[in-house]
């Protein structure tokens, strides 16, 4: 399958059925929220392939790639970012963690830093070892030695595809070419704000996360739990 034809199969789902008919989708409305609907998600959050807003996040656990312990995603008590990629990847990950980096810089502007988490998940344990994380977040921008920021490294290719693929709903896909052992991932990009109750604020599907409006939505769930 084609780059981008996977990209558009994987990031749209069930889409289709309800776009052009968006009026009152939210019109339940979740309880658990900080946040007021999103004008842009396109779609019940129900019939999307990823956790969106007003749904519960999911629970995981993956190791930590420079300290000697597991993340739970439970456990966090503050709103929190999360986010998957591969350090190898040539185009929508550069863009995606450079955004992650420009997050991180502006809620440091804003002393919000030291309230709130920031998660980054390989999902190419393979190569993407905790030297290559460290070499990532220096190109990056990303102060990963800062207790509000982790990168998560799973222990092989199968938790990998367990957590990201499966729970979290990123799609991606290894894909080499005929006879080489080089290989690159065709994959999908999302990044999941989430209050301290485990409940999704907002999914931003995109390469490039805007940091204004993050950085935003990050101080209102903030300020709503202080």
């Amino acid at each position: 399958m084609h780059r981008r034809e996977y990209l558009s199969t994987v990031a749209v789902g069930a889409v289709g059925s309800t776009a052009g008919c968006l009026g009152g989708l939210f019109d339940s409305g979740p309880e658990t929220v900080v946040l007021g609907e999103p004008g842009d998600q396109g779609a019940e959050s129900s019939s999307l392939a990823y956790p969106a807003y007003g749904e519960e996040f999911p629970d995981f656990s993956l190791p930590n790639a420079f300290e000697d312990d597991l993340f739970e995603s439970t456990a966090v008590e503050v709103p929190a970012l999360y986010t998957a990629f591969y350090a190898f990847c040539p185009a929508e990950c550069i863009l995606l963690m450079g955004s992650m980096g420009n997050i991180q810089a502006e809620l440091d502007s804003r002393e919000l830093l030291e309230s709130v988490q920031m998660i980054g998940i390989t999902f190419d344990p393979e190569r993407d070892t905790p030297e290559e994380l460290e070499e990532n977040a220096d190109q990056m921008g990303i102060d990963h030695t800062h207790e509000s920021w982790q990168y998560l490294r799973p222990e092989d290719d199968d938790q990998a595809k367990e957590v990201v693929n499966d729970q979290l709903g990123i799609g991606f896909e290894k894909v080499s070419a005929e006879g080489e052992e080089a290989y690159d991932f065709n994959h999908v990009t999302v990044t999941f704000l989430v209050n301290p109750d485990g409940v999704v604020e907002r999914a931003y599907l995109g390469d490039e996360p805007e940091v204004g409006r993050v950085a935003d939505d990050f101080e209102t769930v903030v300020a709503a739990y202080e």
